[in-house]
């Protein structure tokens, strides 16, 4: 595993971020083909996208655990959640979901992660972002290959991008 830092300007949509961008063609060549996005926001790097917002256009806005559910023999997931409580608060609420306390009206990131670990085949890749490093866990037959830092300056929060290869069937 290594671990790598680098600087760039702070961009709502992660993946306009171009060591981010770099880092997602690195593992996904192809541009994405066999690839999922099930918070795909408004990019179209992934072939199978979804987002919950029907103003992102997207092919499918269900929640992200039922999109998946439906995913199998993927060669990658990209895994960008909103990082928070209140970044799902904010998200969701203006389109009238009903945000309580520590319910999560994106159907629950860890159950998103058991199917991410069911549908992407031995040997493919997870590209985990957020403000921690936790990604798919060992316990589901994961390990981490790369982290890639992105420090944005000032008071912002870093980005964290964790790369994962699927190693095995879930060892919990």
């Amino acid at each position: 595993m290594f671990i790598t830092r680098e600087w760039a300007m702070p961009n709502k949509w992660t993946f306009a971020i171009p060591p981010i961008k770099a880092l997602l063609f690195k593992y996904a060549p192809a541009g994405g083909i066999k690839w999922a996005d099930p918070f795909a926001g408004q990019s179209k790097f992934a072939e199978y996208r979804n987002d919950l917002n029907p103003a992102n256009e997207q092919p499918s806005q269900i929640e992200a655990y039922d999109f998946m559910a439906t995913m199998k023999d993927l060669d990658g997931v990209i895994f960008d959640p909103p990082y928070s409580l209140t970044q799902v608060s904010r998200s969701y609420e203006e389109m009238g979901y009903k945000f309580k306390s520590k319910e999560n009206p994106t159907g629950g990131f860890p159950k998103v992660r058991e199917e991410i670990s069911r549908a992407v085949t031995p040997g493919g890749h997870c590209i985990s972002f957020g403000w921690n490093t936790v990604g798919m866990g060992k316990g589901r037959g994961w390990e981490i290959i790369e982290i890639l830092i992105v420090s944005h300056g000032g008071n912002r929060n870093d980005t964290l991008c964790t790369v994962e290869r699927r190693l095995s069937a879930n060892l919990i």
